[in-house]
């Protein structure tokens, strides 16, 4: 036990610190399960085979797959024809078109792509790229992920993955949880981007942006787009009819990739690329250490401490909003990922030992942890845009900070609408 909570708090301060990649992090620890006889090799490396690995990694080779399509590429024409509007109509275009975007490619290229047309806005005026690019960044994060589809299918599984074997298979997200309980905090603080904007400073100015984004041109004849959209509805419809599917919705993903490689959508080299990225060696090892945290009775004993602190029968809001604001401040000055890896494993230990229902809180942190506009360090999406747009932290406080409030109300009130912890 006392070699687990070691092991535990150097994940912890790894990810905080984020000095090697997640990935590297979660081996060194299953490594080290092995050398110190915690676990055997088999236990140590079972996340590899763990379900929500297998269904993960595809569904990320096929979210790359659909940025081979005209998909993005039609998304741009859009934008273009938004430029010609102007006031409120401007800034809704280039807020649609982001909100679109990060459905389907990473929010760093997003922010890199619409910040390419909002640089031909001139500095004076009402709409300016000063005034908009931060207010975007907050689109983004409140979208990304959100729906079902894109990287958004996997949403789901990837909270499962932080606490599945500490709960012991109980209180498991399905496709439409995160989507559930993040529709209030989405419409909430969508409204405020679109109506607040104006609180950035009007004379901020930036230099002339020269980015090269990536050329999203489809790649792809006619028909192979189609294989890839139908491959993708495919896999969408049987998540969302898992409940009459059951496993077959793990396997379906990595039936579509070998669709993908028969048609030569996908070569063998770029497919085993996607399927290894950092996150999935992260999620490998965090299902070890989760289930390890367990096994030796470490998460009973956190939890359990925890509970000694805030009560045997806190208010179902009390702890919502207690672990969503701690996640809002951790997000802001760290990783994302590392701050919901660290959290959730703690939250759904507390949630076990107090006999509540773990979901909302899970579900809060995962929408929580991605707020990230008050400073560049949370994210790579935040640094780009305040690296774009020249930003000053403090001088756009009288913005980013209403939002963060927002975020951290509503978060709270919709996850614990959905699931209060008490049922």
């Amino acid at each position: 036990m006392i070699a687990t909570i070691i092991l535990t708090l150097f994940m912890t301060v790894s990810f905080i610190w984020h000095k090697w990649p997640f990935g590297v992090t979660t081996m060194t620890c299953c490594v080290l399960l092995v050398i110190l006889g915690i676990c055997d090799v088999k236990t140590a490396f079972s996340g590899f085979a763990n379900q929500i690995v297998i269904l993960i990694a595809p569904m990320l080779v096929l979210g790359n797959a659909l940025t081979k399509t005209s998909l993005v590429a039609k998304i741009q024409k859009i934008l273009l024809k938004f430029q010609e509007k102007k006031g409120i109509l401007l800034v809704l275009g280039f807020f649609i078109v982001g909100a679109a975007f990060v459905q389907f490619i990473p929010a760093t290229a997003a922010i890199a792509i619409v910040a390419t047309f909002m640089a031909t806005l001139a500095d004076t005026g009402e709409v300016t790229m000063g005034r908009i690019l931060l207010p975007l960044l907050g689109i983004l994060e409140i979208w990304k992920g959100r729906l079902p589809i894109g990287f958004g299918a996997t949403s789901f599984a990837m909270d499962n993955a932080y606490y599945q074997d500490i709960t012991n298979g109980q209180y498991l997200l399905t496709l439409l949880d995160p989507l559930k309980t993040a529709i209030l905090p989405t419409i909430v603080l969508t409204l405020y981007c679109i109506l607040c904007w104006k609180l950035m400073p009007k004379n901020h100015k930036t230099e002339s942006l020269e980015t090269k984004s990536k050329d999203w041109s489809s790649t792809l004849k006619p028909w192979q787009e189609k294989v890839v959209y139908g491959c993708f509805i495919g896999v969408i419809l049987v998540m969302v009819l898992n409940k009459w599917l059951g496993a077959y919705m793990y396997i379906v993903p990595a039936a579509a990739v070998l669709v993908l490689i028969y048609t030569k959508v996908l070569t063998v080299p770029e497919t085993v690329k996607g399927l290894t990225p950092d996150l999935i060696w992260m999620i490998a090892g965090i299902l070890t250490m989760a289930n390890v945290l367990s096994s030796t009775g470490v998460a009973d004993l956190i939890g359990n401490g925890i509970i000694s602190i805030i009560g045997s029968h806190p208010s179902s809001m009390f702890v919502m909003l207690l672990f969503t604001g701690i996640t809002i401040v951790m997000t802001t000055f760290i990783s994302n990922t590392a701050c919901q890896a660290v959290l959730t494993p703690l939250a759904a230990s507390i949630c076990m030992a107090g006999g509540m229902d773990p979901r909302g809180i899970v579900c809060a942190i995962a929408t929580a942890s991605i707020m990230v506009i008050a400073f560049p360090s949370g994210s790579g999406e935040a640094a780009a845009t305040y690296a774009l747009g020249e930003y000053n932290p403090g001088k756009v406080l009288k913005f980013s900070l209403p939002f963060m409030l927002l975020a951290w109300i509503s978060i709270a009130v919709g996850a614990n609408i959905v699931f209060p912890i008490y049922g």
